[in-house]
């Protein structure tokens, strides 16, 4: 089945019953040529609909390449890896230590432009940050990767780091999780946050960002932090805080975002003025769809993966929603 079609079945899918109008906006025409510009690969990536919860609706596209799709002898066009062809063969003839690569894409109704490069990460060895970073055009932002990631506590793990030409200003991007632990000791002492902030080199707290966290971490939800990284190598003044709706560690599989944990949740984020009634359309766009490709059985699915939290300066930002969907073999759970 050909990937762009499976992708107009995810989207509909998504978007039916009026949720395009109430989440997506008028951005389908973008994300569809985004799509279509981010698939060397013979097999369907994963997907991720990026949604504010505020404002006029619209949204990003993700586009995530696992590295067993990909051949190392593959031509890797410019057109079909968003611009980024050698940074998708050296992707492609790396180990199991690198699990995906991202495309991403800020989408507008009335252009694409170019898209940011990702990578996510199971561990990183020391040629991976440089490796990558030369490979997307950016090797200068390897030493910024490493002051930073030398900087933050020992218990925090660098799972994702990216770089966005497109925007303006510093463009480095790295994700980190705090060891589950931790998160449990965040939920009861919002100073320690603040000290393994500060010890990352983070300066911008605010009035509001300190507690907030602290009742992210107080969820049963797993609690990641996300920095831009300067030229110094330290954290600009966007924070962001992202739940990954996934079960605690030693269980498998992921929480479903229809629970009263999440209800209660997304009140609190409305609460402060984050979200408006729109959040309640995403337990809606839940599903998983068995379809037939041959002789192959697959299932179609989607779920809403994570809500972020932004605060610039010290100041709350915005709050969105990550909706993640694809294609998998039957029987198998979403990774």
């Amino acid at each position: 089945m050909d990937q762009r079609f499976l992708y107009e079945i995810l989207y509909a899918l998504a978007a039916r019953d009026g949720r395009e109008q109430a989440l997506f906006g008028k951005c389908a025409p973008a994300a569809r040529e985004a799509f279509a510009r981010s698939v060397p690969a013979g097999t369907m990536p994963e997907i991720w609909f990026e949604a504010p919860l505020l404002g006029e609706p619209r949204f990003d596209l993700h586009v995530l390449t696992s590295r067993e799709a990909l051949n190392p002898e593959s031509p890797f066009p410019p057109e079909e890896t968003g611009g980024f062809p050698e940074a998708f063969r050296w992707f492609a003839g790396q180990e199991q230590t690198v699990r995906q690569l991202a495309l991403s894409w800020d989408l507008y109704p009335d252009q694409v432009p170019s898209p940011a490069v990702q990578l996510l990460v199971s561990r990183a060895k020391p040629d991976t940050v440089p490796g990558f970073l030369s490979a997307a055009g950016r090797e200068d932002a390897a030493e910024r990767y490493r002051i930073f990631t030398g900087r933050i506590p020992e218990n925090w793990f660098a799972c994702y780091f990216g770089v966005f030409p497109g925007r303006p200003g510093s463009n480095l991007r790295v994700e980190c999780i705090p060891k589950h632990p931790l998160q449990a000791a965040y939920a009861e002492d919002p100073e320690l946050l603040r000290k393994h902030l500060e010890q990352a080199g983070f300066s911008a707290f605010g009035e509001t960002m300190l507690s907030r966290c602290q009742t992210l971490a107080r969820t049963p939800f797993q609690l990641e932090f996300q920095f831009d990284i300067g030229e110094d190598g330290r954290p600009g003044p966007v924070l962001g805080a992202s739940l990954r709706f996934a079960c605690p560690p030693g269980e498998s599989g992921w929480y479903s975002f229809d629970t009263e944990e999440a209800d209660r949740l997304m009140e609190q984020i409305s609460g402060w003025g984050l979200a408006d009634d729109r959040w309640k359309h995403l337990k809606k766009t839940i599903f998983a769809t068995r379809v037939a490709r041959g002789e192959e059985k697959s299932r179609i699915f989607c779920f809403t993966a994570f809500i972020k939290l932004r605060w610039r300066g010290g100041e709350p930002l915005d709050a969105k929603a990550y909706l993640m969907a694809g294609m998998e073999k039957a029987g198998e759970e979403p990774a």
